[in-house]
């Protein structure tokens, strides 16, 4: 052992791991940032303003390939106010997504739990579309999109 902490190496190795340790990297360390939101609301096609009618996770029922896929999915049913871009025909609208980053899943929880109690449960949102096949297609909260949520509620 004392042979193995005087290689050089070794050494290199535990001086990486001790930066790292005292750094931190974060979970999303290697996934590339999203554009600020400025530039993602001038991309979107479709913003609605909506309020959260209900957000369950569970199991999505999809048979992945990869065994390391997660099977968890996140679900917001969404009742859409006003459209502030684009043109959306309806007044609610589902979107899907996986539990990891990108995605605004700790607002929207917090969306969750205040709906229906006053004017301020609204927030504004990109309806992303995610084309699975033909004729299948889902809106998905874990692309790079557009949020706003209140500013009170969420401190930065």
């Amino acid at each position: 052992m004392l042979r193995a902490l005087l290689n050089t190496r070794m050494r290199l190795c535990f001086k990486a791991i001790l930066l790292l340790a005292v750094f931190g990297l974060k979970p999303a360390a290697a996934t590339p940032k999203c554009p600020p939101q400025n530039e993602m609301l001038a991309n979107a096609e479709v913003v609605v303003e909506a309020r959260v009618k209900s957000l369950s996770i569970g199991e999505s029922g999809l048979l992945p390939a990869d065994t390391n896929v997660p099977p968890r999915m996140i679900r917001v049913d969404l009742e859409i106010t006003r459209v502030i871009k684009g043109k959306y025909p309806r007044k609610e609208a589902t979107v899907y997504g996986a539990p990891f980053p990108p995605g605004p899943i700790m607002e929207l929880s917090k969306m969750a739990l205040i709906a229906g109690l006053g004017d301020g449960d609204t927030f504004e949102w990109e309806l992303s579309r995610t084309e699975l096949g033909p004729g299948l297609e889902f809106y998905s909260m874990n692309n790079c999109s557009f949020y706003k949520f209140r500013d009170d509620l969420f401190p930065r």
